[in-house]
């Protein structure tokens, strides 16, 4: 009899009432198309239909106990200060569309995926969708880059496969390379190692492909995160990949699309005057700080538009693409005062704190090794904004996913015990 008991009560937390199955579709279909930027109605309907079924599912069927998280309290200040910015913005109209469209979307997304996870099957399929995903952008960038005449040897052609640009596409390869590293760990079948080879492969040479060097650092550090994190000995791992990531880093310099025309032996003495990228962004940023400095709890509005809105005169003597600051922690400043800021990085360490794994991941332990990942992820795309700022639309939708996903893990394995 108490078996029988069990069996329907697995059977429903497993998904087995019409509601959360149609969920379940939605919010899988949502993991794998978040980064395709010519199908955003596909987008909006998959996090639209997830978030409607599963609120039904939880209403009809329960639980109803809200998953707060670790993230509640930041999540509040960022909204706060969110709203807050909107009486000094720019140009509130459109503020006030970003408000909905980055906060409010952003928290919907987060919260839906943090309730989603019923049993660990749940994270597990999750896991795969994104892996396919994965595998779906890195094939049509390599087509895609070769279609339209890229070329190894310079980063004329950059590759921005199902993605909006090369940019985008950097953002969410840094964003899922730490999960198809520990893909192994989850999935260690024998018959499964070509796959994970050739995704890696594939994922690599994506993001060699794209020239974004923010991105390369990036995935450099995240791989020798990934083998800090499953290695016994920590403190020798982290010695032996610091130095083969200075290595590799180093030798990168040599390889072809490293130098987009700067003269960096002007580094020192005149940083105005290194030129290329790095020179526009040497003058961009020390605007943005001179405005931070000047006005550093009054922001100018949510919006990457709101720098070309607020600040004119310095778009005007400048090169067309620096419409932003281009760095994400300057851009939240910018756009929210320091108070902004201040939530979003109480929320990223909080998710690395929470999310850092004590002991190396067991092999086979979704959670486990999922939440390891998202701690590296959040690490590797604070790195990668570090030059750009794409913290924004779909790459900033997708981090708040699997950031939930993370947490709703660890949340349903302490409500099980």
């Amino acid at each position: 009899m108490s078996t029988g008991l069990l069996s329907a009560a697995d059977r429903a937390v497993s998904g087995g009432f019409l509601w959360f199955r149609l969920a379940r579709i939605f919010f899988l279909c949502l993991i794998v198309v978040m980064p395709w930027e010519a199908v955003t109605a596909a987008r909006e309907i998959a996090l639209a239909g997830g978030a409607f079924m599963l609120l039904l599912h939880l209403w009809v069927h329960g639980p109803r106990r809200f998953r707060r998280t670790v993230l509640f309290w930041p999540w509040l200040l960022y909204a706060a200060c969110a709203a807050f910015s909107l009486l000094s913005a720019v140009d509130l109209a459109y503020s006030l569309g970003e408000l909905r469209a980055e906060v409010l979307k952003g928290a919907l997304v987060f919260y839906t995926a943090v309730h989603f996870v019923r049993h660990e099957e749940h994270l597990r399929q999750s896991y795969a969708a994104l892996l396919v995903g994965a595998g779906v952008m890195a094939v049509s960038a390599v087509v895609f880059f070769g279609l339209e005449g890229g070329d190894l040897l310079t980063h004329q052609v950059r590759a921005g496969g199902l993605h909006n640009g090369y940019g985008g596409l950097a953002t969410y390869l840094v964003t899922v390379w730490p999960f198809v590293l520990l893909a192994p760990r989850v999935w260690p079948e024998r018959r499964l190692r070509v796959v994970w080879g050739l995704l890696v492969a594939l994922s690599a040479v994506c993001g060699y492909i794209t020239y974004s060097r923010a991105a390369w650092v990036a995935m450099l550090v995240e791989t020798g995160l990934c083998l800090v994190i499953v290695s016994r000995r920590r403190l020798r791992a982290a010695v032996v990949g610091g130095v083969l990531c200075l290595a590799v880093l180093s030798a990168s310099w040599l390889v072809p699309g490293a130098h987009h025309g700067e003269n960096w032996r002007r580094l020192w003495r005149d940083p105005a005057g290194v030129g290329g990228t790095a020179g526009d962004l040497i003058a961009l940023w020390r605007h943005s700080l001179g405005e931070i400095a000047r006005h550093p709890f009054t922001g100018i509005g949510l919006g990457r538009h709101s720098f070309s809105k607020a600040y004119p005169r310095f778009r005007a003597t400048h090169q067309p693409l620096l419409w932003h600051s281009h760095n994400m922690f300057i851009e939240l400043a910018l756009e929210m005062g320091l108070q902004g800021l201040a939530a979003i990085l109480w929320a990223f360490v909080l998710l690395v704190w929470v999310l850092w794994p004590k002991a190396p991941p067991e092999r086979g332990a979704v959670g486990d090794n999922f939440a390891a990942a998202a701690a590296v992820m959040v690490i590797g795309f604070s790195l990668r904004n570090l030059t750009d700022d794409f913290f924004v639309n779909d790459s900033a939708l997708l981090l708040w996913l699997l950031a939930g996903l993370a947490l709703a893990g660890r949340d349903w394995r302490r409500e099980a015990d």
